[in-house]
């Protein structure tokens, strides 16, 4: 006789029945999540109607639970799940009835490159093996270029985004190029000669989608807007408890309160100079070289990841490598400084990479990588940052939770840990300070041009020249900034808003916790549930004080 499963039986079966249908229908995301066999060869069919495909996956997930599962039933971990997926339904729809991005966006390479960077970087496999996925993937992308151009057909697409997707096209070969650099002398000859060939064949494909895209150009559209009533639509999906006017009040409110605390720090710092000339002043202390700065990033994330583990304020996992590289060609258009290519969930080693774009202009460099700011990149990409939170969250819940991530709360986080590891002593000084504040500050802009941008009351010159005008910013890094807000409407936002949001969590929890609160606790809750929305983190923690 067959024994009945219990409801947290059925919750992980139908959720493991769930990801399988998901990784065959997304082999791109599968190695992204760490799962090589046998996706590391395979690409999806280029088609834009795979957004429907996945919302209708997920739809059909939850439906079969409430067919087959009481809720009631399940432990605490799994109703957590259970209202995460709710959620994230209600999000992806959204994303493919309303913002429309798949149909407005005729960008499709970058995921292909990113995905390639990331194979090289990981070293999950041998390299050889690693290479051979790569390989496979190449031989199948000219049909995958041809079944996307095919779908896109009765499409109309932003002249923006667009432009980007022709940047993006253009560097490819480039790319190609590098990889078979990178491969030359540590593969087979045969693998060699079959990576040479993939891409020479890769040549008039390439040709033939670049044409493609410029001949969409001239029936593109202008109009990128959500639009204030979709973008207020969005806030209350994601449980922000607020409305746009709210969040763009805080932004103001902020970046107010920010300047007067920048221009207090400079009057310490160099009495009698304006903050932009201490701000030069500070920005001049700095490594001579891209390579320089390299290198002093990955010595401050080292020592950052010693002083979280020595003064007891977070968990640190054993296993876990961060790689500092260049930002490959093909993605630099969209990342004027830095980012974190976060480790894959499934992968036994955690293994991230932060990347830093090269600048055009070497003398952009020291306005982000100067020895004032390397220390709070350091902190807010590594340790106990995004690299720290996202490793730790991976060791823990299902697929859901990577679903349902919660940018206020990934974002709020890291930036939330700037401030708390200097009052902790990890940086010192009121030159840093500064270029905290200063960075604060940038924060509180983008709240501000993030709501007016998805909201349709700001321009995109009209963003380009506030990010310039406050935050300092070259005219380069604020247009590929603000390039990508019109793309992502309301994360932005999200990092100053996330910190404030979680100040006000670690303060309730707090005073519930009187004489046994630690941070110590609070920060390993937080980077154990790191995807979680705030609203869903604040319920986590309520669980927790109800058990001490």
């Amino acid at each position: 006789m067959v024994k009945k499963m219990n409801g947290d039986e059925a919750f992980e079966k139908h959720t493991q029945e769930a990801l399988q249908q998901f990784l065959e229908r997304n082999p791109e995301d599968a190695t992204f999540l760490g799962f090589h066999e046998p996706y590391d060869k395979l690409l999806s069919n280029g088609n834009i109607e795979e957004v429907y495909e996945n919302l209708k996956l997920t739809e059909d997930w939850r439906t079969k639970m409430k067919q087959t599962i009481n809720f009631d039933e399940l432990n605490e971990e799994h109703k957590m799940d259970w209202r995460l997926l709710e959620n994230t339904c209600k999000r992806f729809k959204f994303s493919a009835y309303e913002h429309r991005i798949h149909e407005k966006n005729p960008e499709c390479l970058q995921g292909i490159g990113a995905l390639i960077f990331v194979v090289l970087t990981r070293e999950y496999a041998p390299f050889e093996k690693r290479i051979e996925g790569i390989v496979s993937r190449l031989e199948k992308l000219p049909l995958y270029l041809e079944q996307f151009r095919k779908s896109y057909e009765k499409c109309v697409p932003v002249k923006l985004w667009t432009e980007v997707a022709i940047e993006g096209c253009q560097r490819m070969p480039k790319f190609f190029q590098f990889l078979i650099a990178v491969a030359k002398g540590r593969i087979s000859e045969k693998l060699f000669l079959r990576l040479q060939a993939a891409v020479a064949s890769l040549s008039q494909p390439l040709n033939e989608h670049l044409e493609w895209l410029k001949a969409l150009l001239p029936k593109a559209k202008a109009d990128w807007v959500l639009g204030k009533e979709k973008f207020d639509r969005l806030l209350k999906l994601r449980e922000l408890g607020m409305s746009a006017d709210e969040i763009h009040e805080l932004g103001v409110k902020f970046l107010k309160e920010l300047k007067e605390e920048r221009a207090r720090l400079a009057g310490k710092i160099s009495p009698g100079k304006t903050v932009e000339e201490v701000m030069k002043e500070i920005q001049a202390d700095a490594p001579k070289t891209y390579e320089e700065a390299l290198e002093f990033t990955r010595k401050e994330m080292e020592r950052a990841k010693n002083f979280v583990r020595e003064h007891d304020i977070a968990t640190i996992p054993k296993q876990g490598k961060l790689h500092v590289e260049e930002t490959p060609s093909f993605i630099a258009p969209l990342i004027p400084f830095a980012a974190l290519v976060p480790p894959s969930k499934y992968e036994k080693t955690q293994e991230g990479i932060y990347i830093v774009t090269r600048p055009k202009d070497m003398k952009d460099m020291s306005k982000d990588a100067n020895y004032a700011s390397i220390p709070n990149i350091a902190v807010h990409e590594a340790y106990p940052g995004h690299f720290l939170q996202t490793s730790r969250s991976n060791r823990l819940g299902s697929f859901i939770r990577i679903l349902a991530s919660g940018s206020e709360t990934v974002e709020g986080w890291a930036h939330y840990c700037e401030e708390m590891m200097m009052e902790h002593g990890f940086q010192g000084g009121l030159k840093s300070r500064f270029m905290q504040v200063n960075g604060m500050k940038w924060r509180a802009v983008r709240i501000i041009v993030d709501v007016k941008l998805s909201c349709g009351e700001m321009s995109f010159d009209g963003a380009v020249n506030m990010l310039v005008k406050e935050t300092g910013m070259s005219k380069n890094g604020a247009v590929a900034e603000v390039r990508r807000y019109t793309m992502r409407p309301g994360y932005p936002l999200s990092y100053l808003l996330g910190k404030h949001l979680m100040l006000k969590l670690r303060d309730d929890v707090k005073a519930k916790m009187s004489d046994k609160y630690s941070d110590r606790f609070f920060h390993d809750v937080v980077t154990a549930n790191g995807y979680f929305p705030m609203s869903k983190l604040r319920e986590i923690f309520e669980q927790k004080l109800g058990k001490i």
